[in-house]
């Protein structure tokens, strides 16, 4: 567990720098980010995964060590009982026990043949008769007579345990062998004798993979072909099974310094159990590779790829109910899509000719031994024109010599006779326990005998294991029937099905590696494509008629490239009609204010006129009026200052210097009105900049000091007398990356006549201020793209808001 904690330590972080990022961006969060935290949390889960999966694999293997340290053989118990009763009833063995000499030879043959063939092959077997004051020789080292039964006594009592329901024992000897002894008793008039049967298995013993069968579903033994196992015993192998090849000392493993070890040798992790000082057992499985690595972290991936994925699209339907993809999701989605597609397909199709080409294989292999069964029962057989109660010198009868050709072929071998009825077997267990019938399959009978088929192979079932079936009819030399030969193939049926498993599990972590592959890769590719469209979106983004654009350089001749020279077009287009535009406007304003010139001079020359007219006519009657001429004076120098007004007001529209845009922080500039402004007395100057401590805008810091200047002076003027006046100055950012100041005041409002023409140059000269700053504030505004507007209230207050898009410092 401590080798996990630096690995959930970078998850942690790995996660709450993802939470960060979440709070703190605006708009919807790509799903290529959340694909790259899959990516993370599924190497995560991978690592401690594997972990957990190689321990749990390790304690498995410690509990098939101690298994096999005391290992019995579950079908050989389940049969004992019918041995035992058998033997027990069986007259004919009986007779040979009441003999003085008792043929020992025959006994064995009566058993070997009667009661211990077919399973039983894989086990030496070993009798012994005892009557009551008999005594055995105990080879070297031993080399000494011992009394029969107290030998055999001795051996139960010290490493014996009774097999339920039957005469034998187990024996845990720890000989390395399974070891199992009978004590059977029988009794003549005079006295009793006992036969005891000892059964050791024998060393590389192979089964012919039926016993399963027999056993309950609740037995649990050495089955996995997940483990390979040895034995050892004085150090030397003495039986092994499954696909590690160990080898013949057990040295080359252990020590036999502690009594469980583990070792990693040879692509395998081995388990040892140093039993005592003679035996060792070993089991070993597949040590976890890179490969595996990869291939599980496939799995992983996939699964929380298609989790994120469905809960991202249900979140992003909830949201929007029209899916609207960008063109790089739209891309990678397709190109995924269609790629998991043909994987879909065409792993189907492997994975489907695999397995077709197995079970072609599978038939192939039964013919095979098919043929080479029908040619040695021929060789035979082939004079014989009658098979039932068949028996030769060498052979006891049919069984026994199918028995020979199934322990030499591999194979179970049935013969039927004509009427489909079981002849012989080489398994007889299996028709004892009536697992199968007696009869042939109805279906297979008919097409053989009516149908004159001359080979069938079918598929057939027993219990929960399929597995097909070849007949044929057995002919003498004379081609005349004899029997019909079956070759049921379920000795072999579950090896082929691991093997078919195996491949189509490789063929579809290959596929998984690929499909993970063309995640990661599709990702890359879509970003790639659509690179010089994310450039063209940045510089259309940046595209402004009051600087100049740049075009953009493209080398590569496709389609792409026509969408630049287009844009570069555009560009060269927009700087021409910008400039006419410019034009147009410029000369639209002047005559604009032409006409606002003329008519506000007009307005006091009208006075003037008259009142020099007026001065004019008393001269000319001779009065002398020195009222009359200090008031014509007085209006005369009014008119004169209003003109000079209009005139500084028009100079200062006119002579705008050119705007030097830069990179300002707003939050200092709306900090120092206050202490521009700390000296009214007209008002006081609150200022709100809330948690934000830098905010910029592309500016000319001159001007937009003027635009904010302009608007709380007229804010202050705003004010009526005898009211206590409040400027409240604000600032707040949106998530389209705008920043909004507001300067509201608590004055008058603006009139319903005047709010359409407010930043029109009216070159008013009330006291209300409203004249041509606006109209200069506005042009500053709209110069730096942004917009200025109003809420107004009579009598109440106004507010203006300022908006201007924010400048993001590029990284």
């Amino acid at each position: 567990m401590n080798s996990s904690w630096p690995g959930f330590i970078a998850l942690l972080l790995f996660l709450s720098g993802q939470v960060y990022i979440r709070h703190h961006q605006t708009g919807r969060i790509p799903f290529s980010r959340f694909t790259f935290l899959i990516l993370f949390i599924s190497l995560f889960m991978t690592v401690r995964l594997q972990e957990n999966t190689r321990i749990n694999v390790e304690r498995e293997r410690e509990v098939e060590l101690v298994k096999l340290s005391s290992e019995h053989d579950p079908v050989a118990e389940m049969l004992f009982s019918e041995v035992s009763m058998a033997i027990r009833n069986d007259s004919v063995f009986a007779r040979y026990l009441n003999q003085d000499n008792i043929p020992i030879e025959r006994v064995v043959d009566r058993l070997r043949r009667n009661y211990l063939s077919g399973y039983w092959s894989k086990y030496d077997l070993q009798v012994t008769v005892c009557r009551p004051d008999d005594n055995v020789y105990l080879e070297p080292p031993d080399d000494i007579w011992e009394h029969c039964y107290t030998f055999f006594n001795e051996m139960i009592l010290e490493s014996g345990i009774e097999v339920a329901g039957s005469d034998f024992y187990f024996l845990d000897n720890l000989n390395g062998r399974i070891s199992y002894l009978a004590a059977i008793p029988y009794y003549r008039a005079e006295s009793e004798h006992r036969v005891y049967i000892e059964l050791n298995s024998k060393i590389f013993s192979e089964e012919l993979g039926y016993p399963e069968l027999l056993l309950s579903e609740n037995y649990s033994s050495f089955t996995s072909s997940r483990f390979s196992f040895a034995r050892y015993n004085g150090g030397e192998l003495f039986t092994q099974n499954g696909n590690f090849p160990y080898r013949t000392t057990s040295t080359h493993y252990t020590s036999r310094e502690n009594e469980f070890e583990t070792i990693i040798l040879d692509g395998f992790d081995h388990s040892i159990y140093n039993v005592d000082d003679q035996n060792t057992i070993i089991v070993g499985s597949p040590s976890v590779t890179l490969i595996d690595y990869l291939i599980f972290f496939s799995y992983i991936f996939a699964f929380n790829f298609l989790v994120a994925a469905l809960g991202y699209l249900i979140l992003i339907i909830r949201k929007q109910p029209t899916l609207n993809w960008s063109f790089k999701n739209r891309i990678q989605n397709s190109l995924v899509g269609i790629l998991f597609l043909a994987f879909v397909l065409i792993c189907s199709g492997t994975i489907y000719f695999i397995i077709q080409q197995y079970r072609v294989q599978h038939n192939d292999n039964l013919r095979n031994t098919m043929r080479s069964v029908y040619i040695e029962l021929v060789h035979k057989l082939e004079f014989e024109e009658d098979l039932e109660n068949w028996s030769s010198d060498s052979y006891y009868n049919l069984d026994e010599l199918l028995r020979k050709f199934s322990n030499v072929f591999y194979t179970d071998i049935n013969l039927y006779n004509q009427e489909g009825n079981l002849l012989a077997t080489s398994r007889s267990e299996i028709f004892d326990r009536q697992l199968l019938s007696y009869r042939m399959n109805r279906l297979v009978y008919e097409n053989l005998s009516k149908g004159h088929a001359s080979e069938y192979i079918h598929n057939e079932r027993i219990g929960k294991m399929e597995y097909i079936s070849a007949y044929v009819p057995l002919m003498n030399s004379d081609n005349k029937f004899l029997a019909y030969l079956n070759l049921p193939y379920f000795t072999q049926s579950g090896a082929l099905a691991r093997d078919v498993t195996n491949l189509v599990v490789a063929v579809i972590n290959i596929y998984m590696i690929l499909i993970l592959l063309i995640l990661l890769v599709s990702g890359f590719l879509a970003d790639r494509i659509t690179q010089p469209l994310r450039m063209i979106q940045n510089r259309i983004a940046q595209v402004s008629l009051s600087q100049k654009n740049e075009m953009i350089r493209y080398d590569r001749n496709d389609e792409i490239k026509g969408l630049v020279e287009e844009y570069n077009y555009m560009v060269q287009e927009l700087e021409r009609s910008a400039g006419l535009l410019a034009q147009s406007e410029r000369e639209s304003a002047w005559r604009e204010m032409a006409k606002q010139i003329a008519h506000e001079i007009k307005n006091p020359l009208t006075p003037m006129k008259l009142n020099v007219q007026h001065l004019q006519r008393t001269i000319e009657e001779g009065k002398d009026d020195p009222e009359m001429v200090k008031r014509i004076s007085a209006t005369l120098i009014e008119q004169i200052d209003s003109l000079s007004a209009i005139a500084r007001e028009f100079s200062d529209f006119a002579k705008m210097p050119r705007a030097k845009n830069t990179r300002i922080n707003l939050v200092p500039k709306l900090n120092s009105l206050q202490q521009l402004f700390e000296t009214s007395d007209r008002a006081k100057i609150h200022i709100d900049m809330g948690e934000y401590q830098k905010v910029f805008v592309m500016a000319d810091k001159e001007q937009l000091m003027r635009v904010f200047i302009n608007l709380v002076k007229n804010g202050l003027q705003s004010i009526p007398e005898g009211r206590e006046g409040v400027i409240r100055i604000g600032l707040e950012t949106d998530s389209h990356r705008m920043v909004k100041v507001s300067i509201s005041d608590n004055g008058k409002g603006i009139p319903e006549e005047i709010r359409d023409k407010l930043f029109q140059p009216n070159f008013t000269t009330k006291s209300g201020g409203m004249g041509m700053g606006l109209a200069i504030t506005y042009n500053i505004i709209r110069s730096l793209g942004g917009r200025i507007w109003y809420d107004t209230v009579l009598h109440r207050g106004t507010t203006f808001h300022v908006e201007l898009p924010e400048s993001v410092e590029k990284r």
